[in-house]
């Protein structure tokens, strides 16, 4: 390990909390979110059901696509917490089991270098994460062309442009919580 087994709680702690523990959880959530919310409102385009509501008075946008995007945003950092707690749980054990580092030691490290700010910013980026996924699922959705082919091929762009905006909307929170460091 070079010497660098008292580092392995500050590293780990850190990175996990500011940046793997989200974007992490939101492109895997993102993936199986988005796709799920493309396909659901893509099959309902194809199957005239978006056309109902609306025939019924309704508006489908206040119907489906708000509490999507309402949900996904509250619900992903709740997620992200669990995440980045089994992440830390596992990093633990294996610095234990691996290099002998006592859990105590790693939990010291851990909690005298992680900052408030840390948490704030892996924690807010979250909320934006959620936002992202969702309006992206429903916009694909929203946008797919008739056909149950069409509707694979939404799902599809779905996860390719949710893991797109998570990366993107990462590059610039992170650089806009720096400028505040």
């Amino acid at each position: 390990a070079l010497g660098a087994v008292q580092f392995i709680g500050r590293v780990t702690s850190v990175s996990l909390i500011r940046e793997l523990g989200p974007v992490f959880t939101a492109l895997v959530v993102g993936g199986r979110i988005g796709a799920g919310i493309s396909a659901e409102i893509g099959s309902m385009k194809v199957t005239e059901q978006l056309d109902a509501i609306y025939a019924l008075g309704a508006n489908p946008i206040n119907k489906l696509i708000v509490p999507r995007i309402i949900a996904t945003t509250l619900m992903l950092p709740l997620v992200t917490i669990i995440a980045t707690f089994m992440g830390e749980l596992g990093a633990l054990f294996i610095s234990f089991y691996e290099f002998g580092l006592s859990p105590v030691s790693f939990y010291g490290t851990s909690v005298s270098t992680v900052r408030m700010f840390d948490l704030i910013s892996g924690l807010t980026k979250t909320f934006f994460f959620g936002f992202g996924i969702s309006l992206v699922g429903c916009y694909e959705g929203l946008n797919c062309q008739l056909g149950t082919k069409a509707v694979g091929i939404a799902t599809t762009k779905a996860v390719v442009n949710v893991s797109l905006v998570i990366v993107f909307v990462d590059f610039f929170l992170t650089r806009l919580f720096a400028f505040f460091l």
